[in-house]
């Protein structure tokens, strides 16, 4: 979203990688100077933790891929 300088998280162009383990590694551990790490918001390093973030990854990835939301 050009307007509030954030990506749009439903088109398919995707700036770091659009697989599910990417963007659940870029929830986890962020990336320099564009966005926080949010893994120890979710729990740190535990079982728990991961899924809350494969769950989000997941959630993330299929905002591109829903062809109703382009």
């Amino acid at each position: 979203n050009k307007q509030i300088g954030a990506p749009n998280l439903a088109d398919d162009v995707w700036l770091y990688g659009g697989g599910l383990r990417t963007i659940q590694h870029t929830i986890n551990e962020g990336k320099q100077n564009n966005m926080p790490a949010f893994g120890s918001l979710l729990g740190g390093d535990n079982e728990l933790a991961r899924a809350k973030a494969k769950v989000l990854a997941a959630y993330v990835w299929g905002l591109s891929n829903d062809p109703q939301a382009k």
